[in-house]
Parts: structure tokens; sequence; C-alpha cells
């Protein structure tokens, strides 16, 4: 149950990603390297959203595999996803950082705060899963 909940937190973080700041920082990037850059800078940053929407998913059927005889797998993949991610995650706070303000507006720091507690989720998942035996006693 913790990781369809850090899962679908994941997901809302995700599909939010960086939105009030993403124009500063490609007005910024466009601005020092061009237009050809600043798109290369926007697919980047997009595809680390998909990154974490992707990691989202995969912690919601990682945990559904937790309940099936396949733990061992629903384990490894539970920490895969949740890696994927945080990193994408920790890619939004770099691009705060590279835009030169360490000030987030109320929907970026939402769609963080929701995306560190749905990985904090899985991560916690997986401690509990890692509790129980891989096969039941005989």
């Amino acid at each position: 149950m913790l990781s369809v909940i850090g899962g679908l937190l994941l997901v809302v973080a995700g599909a939010s990603g960086a939105i009030g700041v993403l124009g500063d920082f490609l007005g910024a990037v466009r601005q020092l390297l061009g237009d050809e850059a600043a798109l290369s800078v926007q697919i980047v940053l997009g595809t680390l959203s998909v990154l974490t929407v992707i990691g989202g998913i995969g912690v919601v059927v990682s945990g559904f595999l937790l309940t099936t005889p396949r733990v061992r797998t629903g384990r490894t993949f539970l920490l895969l996803f949740v890696g994927m991610a945080v990193l994408g995650l920790f890619m939004a706070l770099v691009q705060l950082v590279a835009t030169g303000t360490l000030t987030m507006d109320l929907v970026v720091q939402l769609g963080q705060s929701l995306g560190w507690i749905g990985a904090i989720l899985g991560i916690v998942a997986r401690i509990i899963a890692e509790q129980y035996p891989l096969r039941p006693r005989e």
C-alpha cells in the first residue's frame, strides 16, 4: 500500500515538473547560448520529468509485485524505480540552482514535496518488504 501511494505521489510530482522556473531557466539559456541550446535543454528537462513519472508508475507496479510470490523481483524493481524518480526530482532542484534563484513558487514546492514524500514512502515499502521472508516457512 505504501508503494502505491508513493508511486502516485511521484507521478503527480513528475507531471507537475518544475513549471515555475522552466521559463526563467530557458530564457537564460536562450540568451547565453542561443535557441538551439534552449531547445536541447528543454528536451532534457522534459525527459527528466518523464523519468519521474515512469519511476512513479514503476513503484506502483513494484508494490503489486510485492504481494505476489515474486517478492525479490518486486524489491529490485522498487529500488530501481525509486532511484529513477529521485534522479528526476534531484535534477529539478539542480535546475533551480542553475537559474540562480533558490526560491520556489508554490506549485514547484508542492510538486517537489509530494515527489520526495513519494520517494520516501517507496523506500519504506522496500524496507518493510525486506522484513518478510522470501518463501513461507514450511
